[in-house]
């Protein structure tokens, strides 16, 4: 796996290419959920239903790398997918906006997080 320096210019650790890309699609829509599908299909390039951890694995990875930042984190929206949080008075802030190339799920309420 190539390592990469991260586009926006932090404290973040080097990242892989795909680290690097699931960082920049999260950074660039915080509040916003995406899903497990969504980000296959667009960070990996799957378009059919292929099952696979993948997406579960490379955000793991990217929370370790992540875990000493304070300005965000990634939190996962049960059965949904995926959400950056930025963090500046370490309350949840505004309402997670729902991305699964559906928009049927922005209807969803409560939002339920993992962590």
């Amino acid at each position: 796996m190539a390592e990469t320096e991260p586009v926006r210019g932090t404290s973040v650790p080097k990242l892989t290419k795909k680290e690097q890309e699931l960082l920049e699609l999260l950074q660039g829509n915080p509040g916003r959920c995406f899903s497990r599908a969504y980000l296959l299909q667009r960070i990996w390039g799957y378009h059919n239903d292929t099952r696979t951890r993948t997406v579960d694995v490379h955000v793991s990875r990217l929370r370790k790398k992540l875990e000493n930042r304070t300005d965000l984190t990634i939190h996962t929206v049960v059965r949904q997918g995926y959400v950056l949080e930025l963090r500046g008075n370490g309350k949840r802030s505004g309402e997670t906006r729902y991305s699964s190339g559906d928009e049927s799920t922005s209807g969803l309420t409560p939002h339920v997080w993992a962590n």
